[in-house]
């Protein structure tokens, strides 16, 4: 069998093309999205408008949608509500 098939993408895999299109837009815009200046604004409307397109890829609406910077502090923020709850309040984490 010549053919390999990959399966190791834990950490990372290949970027489709309107991924990497709509990355490099974004890159272009460099503000603080948390400043009030223009180049903040702008930088908060890319983060707003991604937002509300996880949002509708996933049927729910964008105030749901949270980025975290990595797999770690996504995981926290899931799990740490849950682990805080008094014993048998949570049926399921």
């Amino acid at each position: 069998m010549s053919e390999r098939t990959y399966l190791d993408w834990n950490a990372t895999a290949p970027l489709r093309p309107e991924a990497r299109e709509a990355m490099a837009a974004a890159w272009d815009v460099a503000g603080n999205p948390s400043s009030v200046h223009a180049e903040g604004r702008a930088a908060r409307r890319v983060l707003e408008d991604a937002r509300a397109l996880v949002a509708a890829a996933l049927g729910t609406v964008p105030r749901n949608v949270v980025f975290t910077s990595g797999g770690t502090e996504a995981n926290a923020l899931a799990l740490t509500p849950g682990l805080a709850a008094p014993r048998g309040a949570v049926e399921r984490l």
